[in-house]
């Protein structure tokens, strides 16, 4: 699919990109553990609200599913009973 002139370009970028980490890393390490664990702070609190909502959903779910299988119960018991 990629030619042999795009994986070389991408594989370049991957070497750019790790050589500034490595620089940015090494440079200030402090600074950058202090702004990395408040950057993964801020995504567990993001996952766990997101789990929060998908729950509630799903949740909510569940009960529509349980409402709509009673009134089909109540529906094929009605057309039982229900003379011909």
């Amino acid at each position: 699919m990629y030619n042999w002139k795009w994986k070389i370009a991408w594989l370049g970028l991957g070497l750019l990109v790790g050589a500034v980490g490595h620089a940015v890393l090494t440079g200030r390490p402090s600074r950058v553990k202090s702004g990395a664990s408040t950057v993964l702070s801020h995504g567990l609190a993001l996952k766990r609200k997101t789990q929060s909502l998908v729950e509630t959903a799903r949740e909510n779910i569940d009960d529509l599913v349980a409402e709509a299988d009673q009134k089909l119960q109540d529906r094929q018991a009605a057309a039982a009973a229900a003379p011909e």
